[in-house]
Formats: C-alpha cells, structure tokens, sequence
C-alpha cells in the first residue's frame, strides 16, 4: 500500500486500516437515530438531510459550555455519540461541509475521544477548490480525519454516500438529486460490508500537507 509522507509506514497504515474495518464491522450494533426510510429528491432536500446528520454528530462548544459535565445524562450523551462518521463520493464539492455550522459541530465531535471522520473520494482538488473552508479546518483535524482513494479510480455507485450511527444515506445515479436513506438492519449490514471490503482497496489521499512548504 503507498502511503503519503506523513510519518506513516505501510505497516503502520496497513494495521491502523485493519482496526478501521473491524470497528467498522461492529458499528450497525449501534442504536441508530429513528429516522423515515426512503427516497428523497432534490437538491435542498438532500442538501438538508446531509446537513442535519452532520450536525447531530455534536453540538458546538458555545452550546454545551458549562452543561456537558453538569449532569450524569449529559455526560451519558457524549459519550453515546457516534464513533465515526464515512462520506464516499466522487467528489463533495455539494455536500454542506463549507457551512460554518456544519464545521462547529464536527469540531465538537472531533473533540469526543476517540471519534474520527473519514473521507473516501476521486477528486480532491476540486473538492479543495469548491469548499476552502472545509479544505483548512481539515488541515486542523488532520489527526483525526482521514482520506482516501480508491487503487483502481472507481466508486462503486452504490457506496456514494454516508455512513453513520447505523444508518446509510445513499446517493442514486439519476439526471436529478435523489437520496436514499436506508434504516433496515439487514440492508444495513450489507452496506457496511460492502465499505469495509472496498476500503481494502484504497490508498492515502488528500495530503494535510506537503513536503517543501
């Protein structure tokens, strides 16, 4: 596996992705947010429900300042957040990762030990151009984000998507924005087999940074 001269060996990143997909196999035991299966269309409704499950992984410090230790069920619910969090696409050039409020509540989830974002993806370079904002707060969380691409160039269509808390948002090949929202255990489980045998198909991508500079 080639891996990007962050420190990292092959070894090294070979068992930090063997403990991904084994974390990854056990999340769909997780209780998942009750949501409305279905299809959903359009471009701000997809947009919205992208936008919602982001910021449902943690509330901002400005919002939880003073309360998360206040009570033992605050405590309980920090720590019953999501581990991680799998967006797959092409490109996210129109997900809502730019928005300043998106950015706030994944920092505060970021700050949840042990929690971490991975991006799987083809083009970085316009997803860079696209969300500025997105591209420096991840070179701040770096540590706790990681990218990758596949091998071969190619994403499955039925993996574009997010993964999280036991619930797959998926997007559909059509001329029009549509999204699934999958909440069956078996389907689930199916999907998330699906990501963890792609994954060992994957390679570093998306440098936080670069030698020289």
């Amino acid at each position: 596996m080639r891996c990007w001269p962050t420190g990292c060996t092959p070894a090294g990143c070979s068992r930090r992705l063997d403990a991904r997909l084994a974390r990854l196999r056990m999340d769909p035991s997780d209780q998942p947010v009750v949501r409305q299966a279905g299809v959903y269309r359009g471009r701000e409704v997809c947009r919205a429900l992208l936008r919602q499950a982001l910021l449902e992984l943690g509330a901002p410090e400005s919002t939880v300042a003073g309360m998360a230790v206040d009570t033992a069920a605050d405590t309980a619910a920090v720590r019953q957040r999501p581990r991680q969090a799998w967006l797959v696409d092409r490109h996210f050039a129109d997900w809502p990762l730019d928005e300043p409020a998106v950015l706030d509540h994944l920092s505060s989830w970021l700050r949840t030990g042990g929690c971490s974002l991975v991006l799987v993806g083809l083009d970085f370079d316009s997803t860079a151009r696209a969300l500025p904002r997105f591209a420096r707060w991840r070179r701040d969380w770096s540590h706790r984000i990681e990218v990758w691409c596949p091998a071969d160039g190619l994403i499955p269509a039925a993996l574009r998507g997010m993964v999280v808390a036991g619930v797959v948002w998926q997007w559909l090949e059509a001329p029009d924005w549509r999204l699934r929202q999958l909440t069956d255990p078996v389907q689930i489980r199916a999907a998330y087999e699906q990501i963890a045998d792609f994954l060992q198909r994957c390679d570093p991508a998306w440098p936080a940074t670069t030698l020289g500079l």
